[in-house]
């Protein structure tokens, strides 16, 4: 905890000069049409060790309408003293007066990972490690149907290399789906209804999304399964300085699926304090609460409640079974014309914690 703290506060230095350094530059960024925000960070887990890295975000607008949505792309890079290392790649793109969304997700890391069953209720093990490669893309395309409503497709192509199952007993035993890891390539439609009144802090509004895919062999999966995600986020202001986050989340599967692509509960967006994949299955329920607050300059403060669980079926859940997460953190805001902040937050579950570092909200 004290390395965890250590960090946090060198982090925060670096925020505070970079957003000094770059209010100076947006201006004349602005002019030219792009605002850049070159971030290098560092931070330490137990499964990482001490890690370095760095991301850039771009941001601009690709129409002229005065209310058009701004468009990002963010890269991001770090390497960790135990030789884990990952590239990712994120554009979101608006085109034509925001009729048109395209966005993707590109990354290629060396991970050391955990798994520890199938369940809600599973127990720690002794070695839960396994060392893999992973590379994944992720394709969206929208069109506006009606105001607010867009209808696309999306396509995910993941190819995950289980280098290592070390002593993990569930990887050696030969009876888990994937356990040397395999492709994956699916291909769905997803409908969204976007009211948010800003993409990156909505105060009012919120956004509705549902998708399903289906990964057949026919597209070169080696496993035939179906996954469907339903994400609904909701924003409320209460005062000029003060709003109101709402998030559900539920996401299933079925079929022949690997283990790396079970829904997992946890991770650094939602069910912050759970390492993600210490409980999957396969559905996936869980609902979170955060209240922002600006409190001075750059500065503000959140702080959130979560609630979720896993199970085999819908009708598995079970009330008394469900994990809790709380936590709260900080954001400093690098852009004040198209309100992008960095974060670090701290969540805890049961016996067990996590600390984030990353742009924009968790939501």
């Amino acid at each position: 905890m004290l390395i965890r703290i250590t960090v946090c506060v060198i982090i925060s230095l670096l925020i505070l000069n970079l957003g000094t350094t770059n209010a100076q530059e947006s201006d004349s960024s602005d002019a030219k049409g792009i605002s850049w925000f070159p971030i290098p960070f560092a931070f330490y887990t137990p499964e990482t060790k001490l890690a370095f890295g760095a991301m850039v975000i771009a941001s601009f607008k690709l129409s002229e309408h005065v209310n058009s949505r701004p468009s990002s792309v963010t890269a991001s890079v770090y390497y960790t003293l135990n030789n884990q290392y990952d590239f990712a790649l994120s554009p979101e793109i608006y085109l034509n007066n925001d009729r048109y969304f395209i966005a993707s997700e590109l990354n290629y890391a060396k991970i050391i990972d955990k798994y520890y069953g199938i369940g809600n209720d599973t127990e720690e093990i002794d070695e839960p490690n396994y060392e893999a490669r992973n590379s994944f893309i992720l394709l969206k395309f929208q069109s506006e149907i009606l105001h607010y409503i867009r209808l696309g497709i999306v396509y995910e192509l993941r190819n995950f290399d289980v280098i290592d199952p070390q002593k993990n007993p569930y990887l050696l035993s030969g009876n888990v789906t994937g356990r040397e890891g395999g492709l994956t390539s699916g291909l769905g439609l997803v409908l969204t209804y976007d009211s948010r009144n800003n993409i990156f802090y909505p105060e009012s509004g919120g956004i509705y999304e549902i998708a399903t895919m289906v990964f057949p062999e026919m597209l070169g999966s080696d496993y035939n399964y179906t996954k469907t995600l339903i994400d609904l986020r909701r924003y409320m202001r209460v005062t000029d300085q003060q709003v109101v986050a709402l998030h559900m989340l539920y996401n299933f599967v079925s079929g022949s699926v690997p283990f790396y692509d079970v829904p997992q509960l946890g991770g650094d967006n939602i069910m912050r304090g759970y390492f993600e994949g210490r409980y999957r299955d396969n559905h996936y329920f869980a609902a979170q609460l955060e209240y922002r607050i600006r409190v001075w300059w750059r500065f503000g403060v959140i702080g959130f409640v979560g609630a979720s669980d896993v199970a085999k079926k819908i009708s598995k859940f079970e009330v008394s079974k469900f994990k809790y997460s709380f936590g709260g953190g900080i954001r400093f805001r690098i852009d004040e014309t198209e309100l992008w902040d960095l974060r670090v937050d701290i969540g805890f579950g049961k016996d067990s914690n996590g600390f984030y570092f990353h742009y924009n909200q968790a939501f």
